[in-house]
């Protein structure tokens, strides 16, 4: 009896959480609030603009050093519609995202209390990044143990791709 509770528990656990993302699959909507306390809508704030999603924490040593690089590429598309979202994940309470966020003077839009969203995207961990075209379709996402100059690299590609569309 005590290993069936075990095995129903641990199936329970495991199919609780949705899959990763896969590539043409559509972005699910989500609502969160910004910094300001502004209620941010995914899909109605981003409607036709190709978008950027990033999980990510204050802890997290790979998304302290990617995350200048994908600022660059926000800076470079912004005045051609990409939106950006930078989604605060997973926070061990030690370090304010906020105060975080404006110390590194990143300029893209930052989201609080992502942890339900993140689950239902299917991110497992940080830096969780992905690219949607102008249909919320995933167009791109962040593999595991690539540098962050490629990654920037594959995301100017399929972003200057998607915007030009």
């Amino acid at each position: 009896m005590r290993y069936l509770l075990i095995v129903l528990l641990t199936t329970f656990t495991l199919t609780s959480s949705a899959a990763p993302l896969k590539f043409g699959a559509t972005a699910p909507d989500w609502q969160l609030q910004d910094q300001e306390g502004n209620t941010i809508d995914y899909h109605k704030d981003s409607e036709g603009k190709v978008s950027v999603v990033l999980f990510w924490a204050t802890w997290c040593p790979y998304c302290a050093t990617l995350m200048p690089h994908l600022e660059v590429v926000y800076r470079k598309y912004r005045n051609k519609g990409l939106k950006f979202y930078a989604i605060s994940t997973f926070e061990d309470g030690k370090l304010d995202p906020v105060e975080f966020f404006d110390t590194k003077g990143y300029s893209y839009k930052l989201l609080l209390n992502g942890d339900a969203v993140a689950d239902e995207w299917g991110v497992k961990g940080t830096p969780g990044l992905y690219v949607m075209d102008k249909d919320k379709k995933v167009i791109y996402k962040k593999p595991s143990g690539v540098s962050d100059i490629l990654v920037k690299q594959n995301m100017d590609l399929k972003i200057k791709q998607a915007i030009a569309r």
